[in-house]
């Protein structure tokens, strides 16, 4: 089901102003007109028509406090009947215990009248109040509600706004167009799109960004005031059936997007009204920008055929010398450095035979990056590696008298989740390396 741009935008607004006020739905004619007890017991009424005027019944969000996050946005599909509620197994749900294999779960609502119409979900739902269960292991002020002040319904009675009773949080339903199963399908798959790393265009800019899909949180870095440092500012979302919508509206130089549809086929997210769009991050940056992330490990079966041929001769090289044994290789790694400088790194943590080769680093282009050997080693020992044999590894990658460039390309996964890096040589294809997932993890050599 499409989520209306307009019905998000003036609900989100209507739950800031709604705060302390009762239900919308009180016209000024109605205040006199008919004695208190009837009078709720009216709205009341309208309120139960509505939510049951629906063939398939609704999607439920609302935020569940996540420790040291934003609150978290779930999406939860239910059916009301007169008496009962049905919530359906979700993503989330099948990580609970004791709970995870059922499809769903029934339990009771009613309506009550405390300051005006609130929601109470009476009886214990396990896919429901796990979060707000206050017997849970972590802290309680991190609970979630499960009663909930209704400011309003829409004219068109397609969606209904209000807020948690005890922590005020937003809470709002959406009439489903599909069944309950269907729906909790198309929005649960929406996380499989929210990637780790990727950037967001707005007005004209490129800025860091990345999901934290297990909080639904987006992160987008951008510096305070111009000139400054880039910051870290989050935002939560929930998950629509084509996209994402931002509880805490993006603002950036004059553009507000609030919601994100999807595209499949790239994985991009774009807003139709800003144009603003979250894309791949470019190749490139993941090693020239990311001093944040794991270094990159690859060994002699991540390389091209030429490639091979001069590790074969280092390895010979080496031997001969009788200075190192190349078995004794256990790592080589990609070390960024910042500033534009990289190591090629052998042999980390092995102290002594821990040996420092650096390079200079620059951005081509979106899917290229380049090195430049310095020249200058560092290494435990007395003597050179690279005169010992080491240059032919050296050399493969960068030499000191020009710049080597690489295109880099991935091997699996999709632009906004590549998995496992390539990088070509563009003036000698056979010279390549793949940068394997967890190599370091699962190798103890680099000729394995």
């Amino acid at each position: 089901m499409i989520m209306k741009h307009k019905i998000i935008r003036l609900g989100l607004a209507a739950l800031v102003t709604a705060t302390f006020a009762t239900s919308c739905q009180m016209k000024e004619d109605d205040l006199f007109s008919v004695d208190p007890a009837p009078r709720q017991d009216n709205w009341m009424a309208e309120y139960r028509r509505v939510f049951n005027n629906n063939e398939y019944g609704w999607a439920l969000y609302t935020d569940n406090p996540t420790y040291g996050r934003h609150p978290a946005v779930y999406t939860y599909a239910v059916k009301f009947d007169q008496q009962n509620c049905t919530f359906y197994k979700s993503e989330s749900t099948a990580h609970l215990p004791n709970v995870s294999t059922l499809d769903s779960v029934v339990s009771q609502y009613s309506f009550k009248m405390d300051n005006g119409i609130v929601l109470s979900f009476d009886t214990y739902n396990d896919f429901f109040h796990y979060y707000a269960d206050q017997s849970q292991y972590f802290s309680q002020d991190l609970q979630g509600d499960f009663e909930f002040c209704l400011d309003r319904y829409s004219a068109n009675e397609d969606t209904i706004f209000g807020r948690g009773k005890t922590k005020q949080l937003p809470f709002f339903m959406v009439k489903m167009k599909t069944t309950p199963e269907e729906y909790q399908k198309q929005s649960d798959s929406i996380n499989a799109y929210a990637a780790y790393n990727c950037v967001m265009h707005c007005a004209g800019d490129t800025l860091p960004a990345r999901f934290l899909s297990g909080y639904h949180n987006l992160l987008v870095y951008y510096p305070d005031s111009a000139g400054g440092d880039n910051v870290e500012h989050m935002y939560s979302y929930g998950n629509l059936t084509n996209g994402i919508y931002l509880l805490e509206n993006f603002k950036y130089k004059g553009h507000t997007v609030v919601e994100m549809h999807l595209n499949k086929t790239t994985g991009e997210f774009f807003d139709p009204v800003s144009g603003a769009k979250i894309g791949p991050k470019p190749l490139a940056d993941y090693l020239l920008n990311d001093d944040s992330d794991d270094n990159w490990f690859f060994g002699y079966s991540g390389l091209g055929s030429w490639t091979q041929s001069q590790w074969d001769k280092m390895r010979q090289a080496l031997s001969a010398s009788g200075k190192f044994n190349p078995d004794d290789f256990h790592n080589i790694t990609l070390a960024n450095e910042g500033n534009g400088q990289v190591v090629l790194l052998l042999n980390e943590w092995y102290g002594n035979d821990e040996i420092h080769f650096h390079m200079e680093m620059k951005k081509v282009s979106d899917d290229e990056i380049a090195f430049r050997y310095t020249g200058m080693e560092m290494s435990g020992r007395d003597f050179s590696f690279y005169d010992a044999g080491l240059k032919y590894l050296v050399d493969a990658v960068a030499k000191q008298d020009r710049w080597t460039t690489y295109r880099v390309s991935y091997k699996s996964g999709n632009p906004m989740n590549p998995s496992g890096l390539i990088f070509t040589d563009e003036s000698n294809p056979d010279n390549s390396y793949y940068f394997e997932t967890n190599f370091r993890y699962y190798h103890d050599s680099i000729w394995e």
